[in-house]
């Protein structure tokens, strides 16, 4: 290979596993797909990512700006399996004249005729492979052509792979491991950040604070680590009942917040109905519906508060409030007359 061409390659190389780069999944792709046509001189590139049967493609083809994502594949093809299975790379002298090929195998849109296959493999159940095609008729690719890919193959599995631990060692950082919902570093953060948005452009922002009425009989009676799993249960019950952007978020003990954007106290009151209602209805393990309650305080900013620590305080006043006038009940914050 060329002083060039290797210099070149390198740096594609370190792009790919550059920490450094704050990039999405389908960048890492795309910077892949845009190497591996470079170096191999192809008219097309094709990555096949997944877990287990569900694959999904992204093509990018000669002359065009950006990669294209397209539908899942229904189930994995001879070649798919076999990369999978061996992790062994595959050359193939015409794709067209090859009887294992079928059309999931191909480049959408591209002739195919040399065709080159490199394994990618995650983990045990996540499998795929980045593929290289020219054109029918255009000069088969070599052992060196092969070689290169494999390597650029590698590389994109490592980008990959450092990625998914990224996200995942982020995701540790602001999720409450035991419920999977937002810890309360998090919710304090996100608190701060709401509230200057809803400064910026005069809307109301709704803080509802949740208590769980009777979890200490639940556990003297079935033990902590089913209190746990009712605790688990219960937010996996909060964040269906309310938006997709809203917060739900682990406060301490048995207690959760739940942040509502662009809400004012009327919205939020009815929020609260539609969660306390739905946790009275359902039935937790070992228990009877209506059971296991909850008792919750609403406040709103800035009629109720002025800032995050206040809207807090003052959600968390209408939560006991609640719960000395009998539980399974929603107050909201006394407001002092102007």
């Amino acid at each position: 290979m060329p002083a060039l061409s290797r210099e070149r390659m390198l740096d594609m190389l370190l792009e790919l596993c550059d920490r450094s780069r704050s990039r999405t999944r389908a960048e890492l792709v795309s910077t892949a797909l845009r190497c591996a046509m470079m170096l191999t001189e192809s008219a097309g590139a094709v990555t096949v990512l997944g877990h287990g049967r569900r694959l999904r493609r992204t093509v990018l083809r000669a002359g065009e700006a950006e990669p294209v994502m397209l539908d899942p594949l229904a189930g994995e093809s001879e070649y798919s399996r076999a990369l999978g299975l061996h992790a062994h790379p595959l050359i193939i002298p015409d794709l067209a004249a090859d009887a294992r090929a079928g059309d999931e195998d191909r480049c959408p849109n591209v002739a195919s005729g040399p065709a080159m296959f490199a394994p990618i493999r995650l983990r045990e159940h996540d499998r795929g492979y980045l593929a290289v095609h020219r054109l029918q008729g255009a000069p088969p690719f070599a052992a060196e052509d092969l070689r290169q890919l494999v390597l650029l193959a590698a590389w994109t599995t490592l980008g990959l792979e450092n990625m998914r631990l990224a996200e995942s060692v982020e995701k540790l950082a602001i999720t409450d491991e035991l419920t999977q919902v937002y810890n309360y570093r998090f919710l304090k953060t996100a608190l701060r950040r709401e509230i200057k948005r809803a400064l910026r452009y005069r809307q109301d922002l709704s803080v509802i604070m949740i208590d769980v009425d009777n979890l200490k009989s639940y556990n003297d009676k079935h033990g902590h680590l089913r209190g746990s799993y009712l605790l688990r249960e219960m937010a996996g019950l909060l964040a269906a009942q309310v938006r997709s952007w809203d917060l739900v978020a682990k406060y301490g003990g048995d207690e959760f917040t739940v942040i509502l954007p662009q809400t004012p106290m009327e919205g939020a009151l009815a929020a609260a109905e539609r969660v306390r209602s739905a946790i009275e209805s359902h039935a937790f393990p070992l228990v009877p519906a209506g059971t296991i309650t909850i008792s919750l305080g609403v406040a709103t900013f800035p009629h109720d508060a002025e800032t995050g620590s206040t809207l807090i305080r003052s959600a968390d006043r209408a939560l006991y409030r609640a719960k000395r006038m009998g539980r399974n009940r929603i107050e909201c914050a006394i407001r002092e007359a102007a």
